[in-house]
């Protein structure tokens, strides 16, 4: 974070990290003022709390100066005295028993060979097959099999990263070559581990891949081991160097295969690495509600990347520095914690209680809005949940001509007369789909009508340069106090709103391409869920729809073959065409069920 020149966010800072240091109750403003608003992003941006990462130090002193704010508005904790705890893996390491044998030469382990992140645990024998790029494609304009003449069962396959077209974006190959997907065909073709080599055309560098975590929490089935050209060389001793392997296959455009004289004998060991989360969760009792389980929840995430890094989404991978977030979401916090001060001031104008919660882990894939929703905290059920109001990035308002976005405004009938009835002096964009890449996503999953509310992504999203003198403290005021009109509409009255499903889920961003078929689902991005990638969401007149899969069914298998986990969904779409029709497989309520699902 760059020194600031702007006294007063000085003293503001100074203020905050005093008042948290000696826990000393402070007279709070129940309206929403700027001050306020930049002593929380001041406070939580900070670089001694290291960007805020899961189960770190930073991290926690967020969740504790959250806490101490809503509890000196007065607000009444839930859950565990404020706190709703859980567990998120926030990366992996390596375990003692790794170990590689060529024949029975050891290999030296992060020198010569690396297990990555998605490798499963196990100690495995077998030889060695080379199988090119790992391939079987069949489509209208690319036919391309490494298997065709080579039996894999029982094998470990030694296969070569990315594709023989490194240079073309637009490459056919895209789909099939990802880590992930040789992994799954590997598996599906009996054999028993993978090792994974860069060739020239990916890597002039000769070294084991690093070990990144890819925030998935299901392993590819077998283990998968990252190893160097040399080692590779090795292996294949006395019958052809990878290099050449490589160079044939890019220069013919036409499947190479060997078997090898080398057994290998492997151990595979990588641990998940656990840590302590936590949402912090507060009520607003109202004192005039003609039913006492009736809740409006706003929400805003807190966690953000920490120090960055490859394995966190930083923009700025390479760069290890302190990700201070201070617009995501130090931003939406502060103005959820001034929403709770303003309407413990109004309690007695409440019809409906109100639920005011810092969510986290939502870098991860709104693991703590999901655990949220899905362990609603007493007396709380997503009956009694009327709506959820979610701020997401709301710092720095762009111009008047741009102004803010409010998303799910369709997840409501009665939405469109709300926001129409209110008009704030700044534009405002309108999006009826109730999905998103934030933590109002799973209440509207459990089809509660939500709204979020953001000033929209800049060129310093998620990097170091996301800092509070950044932040336009004036404008995010104008945004909060614009939506205290919808809020206390809703919030206000003992009437319920319609809910009402919107939209099309998003594409998940894949890498250089996307999915070409789609069966219309949100899909359990994060891999929560074993053996079977859980559905999160079903789009209204989709092909999962009309074919008859539910929201919290779990895909087990596509056309017989098994799905695991995103990585396994994705493969097998890839392989299947518009117009046809895929036997799916999905448990429900602990029973299987087989669907015929028209693409």
């Amino acid at each position: 974070m760059k020194p600031t020149t702007n006294l007063s966010l000085s003293i503001a800072f100074i203020a905050a990290s005093m008042m948290l240091t000696n826990c000393e109750s402070i007279n709070k403003n129940p309206e929403i003022t700027v001050s306020e608003i930049s002593e929380h992003i001041t406070y939580l941006a900070t670089d001694s709390l290291k960007g805020r990462y899961p189960g770190e130090a930073g991290h926690n002193l967020a969740a504790s100066y959250i806490h101490k704010q809503l509890s000196d508005y007065g607000l009444v904790p839930m859950a565990d005295n404020g706190y709703q705890h859980f567990k998120v893996v926030t990366g992996c390491s390596l375990g003692k028993s790794n170990y590689l044998l060529v024949n029975n030469d050891s290999l030296t382990l992060d020198k010569d060979f690396r297990p990555l992140a998605f490798s499963s645990n196990a100690e495995t024998l077998g030889e060695v097959v080379f199988v090119g790029y790992g391939f079987e494609i069949e489509t209208d304009s690319l036919k391309w099999n490494d298997y065709a003449m080579i039996d894999a069962k029982g094998k470990w396959v030694l296969v070569l990263r990315e594709d023989p077209e490194p240079e073309n974006m637009n490459s056919e190959f895209i789909p099939y070559a990802t880590d992930r997907a040789k992994a799954t065909l590997a598996k599906d073709k009996g054999a028993v581990g993978v090792l994974l080599v860069n060739g020239l055309n990916t890597s002039k560098m000769d070294q084991p891949m690093e070990l990144n975590f890819d925030q998935n929490m299901s392993d590819a089935g077998l283990p998968v081991i990252s190893i160097t050209r040399e080692a590779a060389n090795q292996i294949l001793k006395g019958s052809a160097t990878i290099e050449e392997l490589e160079n044939s296959i890019v220069e013919k455009k036409k499947s190479v295969v060997l078997q090898s004289k080398t057994s290998i004998t492997a151990n595979t060991e990588v641990i998940q690495n656990l840590a302590d989360a936590k949402n912090v969760v507060f009520m607003v009792k109202s004192k005039n509600s003609t039913d006492a389980n009736d809740f409006v929840v706003v929400g805003a995430h807190y966690d953000h990347l920490g120090m960055g890094g490859k394995s966190v989404n930083s923009r700025m991978p390479d760069t290890l520095a302190v990700h201070n977030g201070a617009d995501d979401n130090a931003s939406g916090v502060a103005g959820m914690i001034e929403l709770a001060g303003y309407y413990q001031n109004k309690a007695k104008e409440l019809k409906q209680n109100m639920v005011f919660v810092a969510f986290d882990a939502e870098e991860m894939g709104v693991l703590g809005s999901r655990y949220f929703v899905e362990n609603l905290p007493a007396p709380m059920q997503k009956s009694s949940v009327k709506a959820m109001f979610n701020f997401d990035m709301i710092g720095r308002m762009k111009a008047d001509s741009i102004g803010i976005s409010i998303g799910g405004t369709g997840t409501a009938r009665e939405f469109d007369s709300l926001l129409t009835s209110h008009k704030p002096a700044f534009n405002v964009t309108f999006s009826p789909d109730g999905y998103g890449p934030s933590d109002h996503a799973p209440f509207y999953s459990a089809d509660i009508p939500v709204l979020f509310y953001s000033t929209g992504a800049h060129e310093d999203y998620h990097t170091p340069l996301d800092d509070f003198e950044k932040i336009n403290f004036e404008k995010e005021v104008e945004i909060l106090n614009y939506s205290t009109g919808i809020i206390t509409e809703v919030a206000a009255s003992g009437d319920s709103l319609s809910f009402q499903s919107t939209g099309t889920p998003p594409n998940q961003g894949q890498r250089r391409t996307r999915l070409k078929v789609t069966l219309g689902i949100i899909p359990d991005m994060a891999g929560i869920q074993k053996d079977g990638l859980g559905v999160d969401g079903v789009r209204n007149g989709g092909p999962a729809e009309k074919g008859g899969i539910l929201k919290g069914d779990k895909i087990i298998a596509i056309n017989s073959q098994p799905v695991t986990n995103i990585y396994d969904y994705m493969f097998r779409m890839a392989k299947l065409k518009v117009g046809s029709t895929a036997i799916v497989e999905v448990e429900r309520n602990g029973t299987k069920v087989v669907l015929l699902i028209q693409l």
